[in-house]
């Protein structure tokens, strides 16, 4: 075997070390509970919204106490503490039932962690269309949120269905082939939280592989990096097409516009790995402890691409987290920091048209990154996760530049390293299809 060939084999390898899993609507039944169940609904968030009145009219004064959020759209100024509160409120009554409403402002998965860390916490999501389809809409939700098992996460999309997630194993997509001859510069790619061990090692795959000129965008200047990223940072910038380092905080909106207004090259690729990793009982956390988890992923996304050119973008991968979907202890508002992150760049999905949009949910990786460099990658094994290897994920990460593109293919994929994971399916069809997630 020549080393092409073994290069070749080396990349299969490496590409089959990370599974991946895409979410599938699964029809799930709305019979609704039986005659005698009922609630007695202490309500947070707009007392005027129809699904609030719906559970006003719903409540009985001699039954169950129950706790609902109803949220809006999009997460808000305010929603953080409206959640906390309703989980406290709920807490308080020995562990009663806690319901979620909302339009796509999300939430879920800061409930799933708080019932996970506060066993007898009845927790369920229900994300409903954002306009309702008709004037017993209401009415029916309300009779889902007293119906809906705990932990259940329900989506009622505008027709009435009713689906929950369920997850498929998919292969991503292939790579191109190399062309013959060497290969073009293709502008340049936007690496967020560019310092960090992973924004790195994703900028030097994307100038290596795809010939872009890396802009790393981080809080922390050059000059503060210790040894080793410094020294991969040095090697990044010597090589050709070379890099950039912007020294700048992704939530700051006016120093994102002038600083992205000097680079002089059209950005063609986004990779957003900004973020922070915190963790704390649920119980104990603020609301602006959740939303400082929050900035730098979901807002700070926002903030970079209302900087740039939406006609130009061709590729946006977006690095969330596994947390997001799967509750874990002591990592709640940073689930939800992720669930929100992913939820705005499928929104913002609308507003680029020739780009290919994918949300990477990854488990936490071993080599590199925040987890690694905690020591947190051997508990987490323990714990069932299954953590990512550096190379494998910078391969799967080359691969989700193939992602098609379009609004309506922009979706979200859960990556996991090697090994048994126990959230997800084991096995499944290894396929690739355009569908919408």
């Amino acid at each position: 075997m020549d080393s092409a060939d073994a290069a070749d084999a080396r990349a299969v390898r490496d590409a089959r070390a990370v599974r991946a899993f895409r979410p599938v609507p699964v029809r799930v039944g709305d019979g609704g509970p039986p005659a005698s169940a009922a609630f007695r609904w202490d309500v947070t968030g707009d007392p005027r919204d129809p699904l609030a009145v719906a559970l006003r009219h719903a409540s009985r004064r001699d039954a169950e106490p129950a706790v609902a959020v109803v949220l809006g759209t999009a997460h808000r100024a305010g929603d953080s503490a409206l959640l906390l509160e309703g989980i406290a409120r709920a807490s308080a009554g020995g562990g009663r039932r806690l319901v979620l409403l909302h339009r796509g402002a999300g939430g879920g998965s800061l409930l799933r962690s708080a019932a996970l860390e506060s066993p007898g916490l009845r927790v369920a999501a229900l994300e409903l269309p954002v306009r309702d389809a008709g004037p017993g809409l209401p009415a029916r939700i309300a009779r889902l949120a007293h119906g809906a098992a705990p932990g259940a996460e329900l989506r009622v999309a505008g027709d009435g269905r009713v689906t929950r997630t369920g997850w498929r194993a998919a292969g991503l997509p292939e790579p191109p082939v190399p062309p013959d001859g060497p290969a073009r510069p293709g502008g340049v790619a936007l690496v967020t939280g560019g310092l960090g061990g992973l924004g790195l090692r994703a900028a030097a795959v994307l100038s290596a592989v795809r010939c872009y000129r890396p802009v790393l965008l981080d809080t922390t200047a050059p000059g503060e990096l210790p040894r080793r990223p410094a020294a991969l940072l040095r090697r990044l910038c010597e090589a050709p097409p070379g890099a950039d380092v912007l020294t700048v905080d992704v939530t700051d909106h006016r120093a994102v516009a002038r600083t992205l207004g000097r680079i002089p090259l059209p950005v063609r690729a986004v990779v957003h790995c900004a973020g922070v990793v915190a963790g704390g009982p649920v119980a104990l956390a603020r609301p602006r402890d959740l939303d400082a988890l929050a900035a730098p992923k979901a807002e700070g996304l926002g903030t970079v691409l209302d900087a740039l050119d939406p006609g130009a973008l061709r590729h946006l991968v977006v690095f969330g987290s596994v947390t997001a979907r799967v509750a874990h202890r002591q990592l709640g508002g940073y689930g939800l920091a992720n669930e929100l992150l992913r939820r705005e760049a499928l929104r913002r999905a609308a507003t680029l048209p020739r780009c290919a949009t994918v949300v990477a949910e990854w488990s936490l990786w071993s080599g590199a990154g925040q987890a690694h460099e905690m020591g947190a990658v051997g508990q987490a094994r323990r714990m069932g996760m299954a953590p990512v290897p550096l190379a494998p994920g910078m391969v799967a990460l080359l691969r989700l530049l193939r992602w098609p593109a379009g609004a309506r293919a922009a979706g979200a994929v859960v990556l996991t390293g090697p090994g048994e994971d126990r959230t997800f399916p084991p096995e499944g069809p290894d396929e690739w299809d355009n569908s919408p997630t």
